[in-house]
């Protein structure tokens, strides 16, 4: 009696082991109980961060770079900030140089001139004088009245000359003083001068170095930023001023930002669109040329149901019945990176295998490990 309840025990289990042994072996599939929620359609695409202005600074002549001290000593100029009117540095112009220092000194000699008066006014001087004695001696007989009038013709003569003087004088003078003038402006578009309270975004030549005239040594953008987004053509119709967006940027991959669009752009670039946005809230650190990734959020539907977009092939998923995956066709509405509504084909509750769909075959028995248990 004991050998045979031994036996039937060892049997039971055998068959305990070989059941958990049979269940064990069958592959693993990864499900999804279908579950109702709200479906949301986004069109997908990449977004940076650009800044609202960006301004370059040309070089209008040729030479050699002198920043600023404040920019002459970091080694790392770029995020900088800088000042509207504030003086960023200069090119060196050794020609120019000179030409300027010749106008200045012509110049100032020539206001010097001007100042000393006409060559000829001590001797207008003079003659008004004479011609003032010869007349008080005309009046007492003393001299002839030929002599008063000889003397008066000669200053008017000298009157004539000194006004003649005055005026070469005078254009002489502005003639320098608009070669100065010139030179001087010539000098003043040689500086650059922040057009407006910004960063230094880029560096293009370093300290010292000679530069051709057009060069673009500075870069100047705005702290304020958009998000510059790129959209498929196939998708760019679904999108619209004022929808929302979920924004994923790569520096701040643990917060979930949002953003509005503010303008689809009408021409294209390699089959995408460009889509500006504004962030809701942008981090108080963002930096122009971050890179991420955007759903704009173009629908919703409530009381949907959902599954992993992953589970989606096509328009078909694999349902797990019994242990057994099965092909199951399905209609989907709605669809995201994360999640498609299935319209036709599926009930709630129901189990889609979300990964490695391509090791299985329609009957194949697996062991389905639910990933969002009810």
């Amino acid at each position: 009696m004991m050998k045979k309840v031994f036996a039937v025990t060892i049997l039971a289990v055998l068959m305990a082991a070989g059941f958990y042994f049979y269940r064990s072996s069958r592959p693993v599939a990864e499900v999804f109980l279908a579950r109702r929620g709200t479906a949301t359609y986004t069109v997908y695409g990449t977004v940076k961060v650009v800044p609202m202005i960006s301004f370059s600074l040309h070089a209008r002549s040729s030479g050699v770079l002198k920043f600023c001290s404040k920019l002459a000593n970091p080694t790392n100029l770029i995020g900088i900030e800088v000042t509207n009117g504030e003086y960023l540095g200069e090119v060196v112009n050794e020609s120019l140089e000179r030409e300027f220092a010749k106008a200045k000194a012509e110049w100032e000699a020539a206001e010097a001139r001007q100042k000393l008066g006409p060559a000829s006014l001590p001797a207008l001087k003079t003659q008004e004088s004479l011609v003032e004695r010869y007349k008080v001696l005309a009046a007492s007989n003393n001299i002839a009245p030929s002599e008063v009038e000889r003397a008066t013709n000669d200053l008017a003569a000298l009157r004539d000359a000194v006004h003649q003087q005055q005026i070469e004088l005078d254009r002489s003078t502005e003639v320098f003083r608009q070669e100065y003038d010139n030179l001087k402006e010539s000098k003043e578009r040689c500086k650059f001068i922040s057009p407006m309270d910004g960063l230094i975004n880029a560096i293009n030549n370093a300290n010292g170095e000679f530069i051709a005239e057009g060069s673009t040594p500075l870069v100047i953008v705005t702290k304020a930023t958009y998000l510059e987004g790129q959209v498929n053509e196939e998708d760019v119709g679904h999108v619209a001023p004022n929808m929302k967006a979920a924004v994923k940027l790569y520096a701040y991959s643990d917060t979930n930002l949002t953003a509005t669009v503010t303008q689809v752009l009408p021409t294209a670039n390699n089959q995408h669109y460009t889509v500006n946005l504004d962030l809701d809230q942008p981090p108080a650190n963002i930096l122009p040329g971050e890179t991420g990734e955007m759903n704009i959020i173009s629908g919703k539907r409530e009381n949907a149901l959902l599954i992993p977009a992953r589970a989606v092939l096509g328009e078909r998923v694999w349902v797990v019945q019994d242990g057994v995956a099965v092909p199951r066709e399905v209609k989907i509405g709605y669809h995201n990176i994360e999640r498609s509504e299935v319209l036709q084909g599926l009930r709630e509750g129901e189990a889609v295998v979300v990964a490695d769909q391509d090791l299985l075959h329609s009957g194949m028995r697996v062991r389905p490990i639910v990933i969002n248990p009810l």
